[in-house]
């Protein structure tokens, strides 16, 4: 529609609204077009239908803008909207389409204003991201508004046989005289084409972009006052392809073509970072240099300085510094108040890039103070703060700032170098705590007994002036902030959680109303740790919960628990040999931890030889040294210290020539090869010794064991070799070296699954025989610990009594009906018929299953200890399902762990895929994968496995079933 010529059928285009009247449109061509006609007709389509379509979509265009965030670190995207934010607003862009199809409708088609109206259209589909109903509407106004030849026919496009020899000319002539500039709007089907390419773009169809901006390039016709428009299509197509120094050229060009000085800073500024990615520095600074001289953003302005200041070379007279004068002048003005903490954390960006360590740790702690209601950017200060005192070797500060990060408003890319950081940091700065501790104490140790009981008296009355307001801290005292003394008279006490009041702010949002229930909650209750029932323990009363050490090694706790005096303070403090060498063996031992931390973890050669150093001239004669020296001669290589290196390796050769050390900085090749044929004779025995434990051969594993353990050494043991043998010696009641052996599995092996379990279970040992005693008064017939009879599962009885059921075997064949039995408590129902082993099961999908762990070689110690797991595992995961384990014997060296609880086939194979992998990381780690595998019954095929014994039979009859999977 839109064009009288085309004679469209409005009959079965035109709305229900319109179906019984003549419109306009059907009018057109009727009656003259005299001068008043068009009048009335321009200025009633122009007012009522374009200017409000248009007013619409500029609403919907800048409520997607309001809605775009810019990270100015990343690379732009070209526009500041997306299409999801605006096709969000459905409602108003399908308000559009319907103002527009009502202005066709209802008006004389040959008014100046309908290409207006298909315009706003085709932007409208554009915005609503429906592109091709976007594409069919630009593409109508090309053909329907392309000028027709004098008879009305239409004009093949850019045909050199009416276009004067020149098939170039594709666009309309905008030869407009003065009258036409005044009262109507150039043609919009030059827009149109422009609008096209965009819609191109956006589907990704590069090639017909290229070809349609080649076409109106080179078109004579195609008007100036859309050059800029047309450069942005071109830059916005290399910036698809990421050719970023076309991208950057034609975006410069495309300049005018900005909405606005805000939007063309913003061109700006991405003009700078295309350029910075094609590696042309300084058109990349005076882009960025233009963005911040013209930007109304000051946060955009800040990044700009950014920019510029890691662009800087020095070669033209400027450097860094420079812009961090103005960064510094421009963080003084009240104008920029609000953006100090982006100030000065830019600020600290750039020093730290620039190796101005100290000054930018300075600038940083500005920002955190400056830093008020901007948690984001407090969480990136933070966190630079922790790499600056990192870089500097600043161990403690760091571990403090990176343990300041709110983590979930970091990057997820840089979470993991973090979380790496804070774990190795951990290490060093407990160590560094030992060694402050140790130096303390030492200190106070050499000097003489007057100035050291000089000390102690002052440490004394520190600590009783912090016990005293620590008490008086968490007693009431009558005042304003006394819960039971209300200064407004008899005014019921400010309801913080009350609706009522003018301001909606959340509670937890509002940081007055926090601080004051916090101070309330202090004055009631004292200084409470984050604990459960704290307000039931026992010991709460008046409370301090300050654990802060002390130099003494004395808490505060423990101060007000004891009585202060000079002889409690003396205890710690190593006044004799014995004592001294305690505490100097502990600092070599932490200095020799953090020396082979950041040599093997951080690879700061330069800290850890330092440490080794330190450790040679002052713990001579360690037992250590030898590490010392091979580790020293590492760092030497590391750090190119030739001579050094030579040094260290003669001394190692003269000290200790039959070391490991020695023979690995001679020849390290050959003992690789040794120790890869030690670690497979020491594989081989301690597999043995595994399978023993495992087959209740415990006396020959633990004699096994021991020879093992003493040409191996621990380094070899596996926590699952320690878990078995603990279990052992809990059916043997040696509860002193089964927990020896689980502190030793939780000290050694603290990531293993089974270390988490290990603290519980040394628990139960610990109050073993108070345990024994209460169940032993129980009224109860507890089944023998060794046993692997199957326990029978008592069935549930109905209001109606079910029929008794036939067991059938593979033929079709008629069986007798079996009597329950009375004695044989190895069944898990009831009698099944002796059947012959070929054809003996039938497949029962809907029938009630079992899931059976079958375990081969297995002692009855840990048949028992596999059921208690995978009841633990059921009350975790199926704590509101009923699952029954139970053991049977199959025979002597299979037995059968059957899990009871499933409806039918399909729920059994669901419990098998979750429970399978868990079963060797979470359930019976200790358990090799070759002693055990899982497989699915049915009631019925398990009553005849019981009967024949034919586990092979089974599993064959599953193989046919579930190809590859049992």
């Amino acid at each position: 529609m839109g064009q009288p010529t085309l004679d469209p059928d409005l009959q079965k285009q035109k709305p229900k609204k319109y179906e019984n009247r003549i419109l306009r449109a059907e009018k057109t061509g009727e009656k003259k077009f005299t001068a008043p006609r068009r009048f009335f007709q321009n200025t009633y389509t122009h007012y009522n239908y374009v200017f409000n379509a248009e007013t619409k979509l500029a609403q919907v265009l800048e409520s997607a803008k309001m809605q775009h965030v810019e990270r100015y670190s990343e690379l732009l995207p070209f526009y500041n909207y997306t299409l999801e934010a605006t096709s969000a607003q459905k409602t108003e862009l399908d308000s559009v389409i319907y103002k527009v199809n009502a202005g066709v409708f209802l008006h004389d088609l040959r008014s100046n204003w309908m290409d207006n109206l298909y315009l706003a259209m085709g932007r409208a589909y554009f915005y609503r991201n429906t592109l091709d109903s976007a594409f069919m509407t630009f593409q109508y106004m090309n053909y329907a508004f392309h000028p027709k030849d004098p008879d009305g026919y239409d004009r093949v496009i850019a045909s050199n046989s009416t276009e004067g020899g020149n098939a170039m000319k594709v666009s309309t002539l905008e030869n407009r005289n003065v009258l036409d500039k005044a009262f109507s709007r150039p043609p919009s089907r030059n827009d149109a084409l422009v609008w096209l390419i965009r819609t191109y773009l956006e589907q990704e169809k590069t090639g017909a972009a290229a070809t349609l901006i080649q076409t109106l390039r080179n078109d004579p016709q195609f008007p100036s006052r859309l050059h800029p428009q047309l450069e942005e299509m071109q830059a916005y197509y290399f910036y698809k392809l990421r050719q970023y120094d076309s991208a950057a050229t034609y975006l410069g060009k495309a300049l005018p073509a900005a909405a606005n000085k805000q939007e063309e800073a913003r061109w700006e500024f991405l003009m700078g970072q295309l350029y910075k990615k094609a590696g042309a520095k300084e058109q990349s600074m005076a882009a960025f240099e233009q963005a911040a001289r013209h930007t109304l953003n000051p946060i955009m302005e800040v990044a700009a300085q950014l920019e510029v200041a890691q662009l800087l070379d020095g070669k033209d007279g400027r450097n860094w510094k420079t812009v961090v004068q103005t960064l510094e002048k421009m963080a003084k003005r009240e104008k920029y108040a609000s953006y100090r903490d982006l100030i000065y954390y830019t600020i600290g960006q750039i020093e730290h890039r620039n190796d101005a360590q100290a000054e930018a740790e300075q600038h940083l702690l500005k920002s955190i103070k400056n830093s008020l209601q901007n948690p984001d950017q407090k969480a990136r200060t933070w966190l630079l703060l922790g790499d600056v005192a990192f870089t500097r070797k600043q161990y403690q500060p760091a571990k403090a700032y990176y343990d300041s990060v709110e983590t979930n408003l970091i990057d997820e890319r840089e979470l993991v170098q973090l979380g790496h950081r804070k774990d190795l940091l951990s290490i060093v700065v407990a160590q560094l705590e030992i060694i402050h501790r140790q130096d303390s104490l030492q200190a106070l140790a050499a000097l003489p007994e007057a100035a050291r009981n000089e000390q102690l008296r002052k440490k004394l009355r520190q600590l009783k002036k912090l016990q005293n307001a620590q008490a008086n801290a968490n007693t009431a005292t009558p005042g304003s902030n006394f819960p039971g003394f209300n200064s407004q008279g008899n005014l019921p006490p400010t309801d913080l959680f009350a609706s009522g009041n003018n301001n909606s702010e959340f509670y937890f949002y509002n940081n007055t109303l926090k601080s004051r229930g916090y101070n309330e909650f202090r004055n009631k209750w004292g200084n409470r740790p984050n604990t459960d029932n704290w307000r039931r323990s026992s010991n709460q009363s008046n409370p301090v919960f300050s654990k802060e050490q002390n130099k003494t090694g004395l808490t505060a706790e423990a101060a007000e628990e004891e009585d202060l005096n000079l002889e409690l303070l003396l205890k710690n403090i190593p006044l004799t040999d014995e004592q001294l060498k305690a505490s100097r063996d502990s600092v070599a031992q932490a200095r020799f931890i953090i020396g082979s931390t950041l040599q093997n973890k951080l690879e700061d050669y330069a800290g850890a030889a330092a440490e080794y150093e330190w450790l040679l001239e002052n713990a001579p004669g360690s037992e250590m040294e030898a590490d010392i020296l091979y580790n020293l001669a590492i760092c030497y290589r590391m750090l190119g210290k030739t001579t050094e290196l030579t040094l260290a390796n003669k001394r190692l050769g003269e000290k200790f020539p039959n070391s490991r050390q020695a023979k690995l900085s001679q020849n390290p090749l050959a003992v690789q090869e040794a120790d890869s044929l030690q670690d497979k004779l020491a594989t081989t025995a301690y597999d043995k010794i595994y399978d023993q434990f495992l087959s209740g051969k415990f006396q020959e594993a633990t004699r096994s064991k021991r020879e093992a353990d003493s040409l191996y050494g621990q380094h070899h043991w596996t926590p699952q070799l320690l878990y078995i043998e603990a279990v052992y010696y809990i059916k043997e009641k040696n509860d002193s070296l089964a927990i020896n052996g689980l502190e030793q599995l939780k000290r050694q092996f603290p990531e293993h699954p089974m270390a988490s379990k290990v603290s519980t279970l040394i628990d139960v040992l610990r109050r073993r025989k108070e345990i024994e005693d209460y169940l032993a008064n129980l009224d109860v017939q507890r089944q023998p610990e060794d046993s692997t009879r199957f326990q029978p599962i008592p069935t549930v009885e109905t209001v109606k009594a079910p029929a008794p059921r036939e067991t059938r075997a593979a033929t079709k064949q008629t069986v007798t009906r079996i009597e329950q039995p009375k004695t044989d408590s190895t069944r898990l129902k009831k009698e099944a018929p002796k059947l012959p082993v070929t054809n003996l099961f039938n497949r029962h999908a809907e029938q009630p299953h079992f899931v059976v762990l079958v375990l081969t070689n297995v002692d009855p110690v840990y048949v028992n200890e596999t059921k208690n797991a995978f009841d633990r595992y059921h009350r975790e995961k199926y704590y509101n399902q009923p699952m029954n384990v139970s053991i049977t014997s199959l025979s002597d060296t299979v037995k059968l762990v059957s899990i009871r609880g499933m409806v039918n086939e399909a729920a059994a194979m669901e419990y098998i895929q979750k429970a399978k992998p868990l079963a060797e990381k979470e359930i019976i780690p200790w358990m090799k994968k070759e002693n055990y595998y899982f497989m699915p019954v049915a009631e019925d095929n398990l009553n005849l496995l019981l009967d024949s014994s034919n586990l092979p039979a089974y599993r064959s009859f599953l193989q046919q079933i579930f190809p590859n999977q049992f």
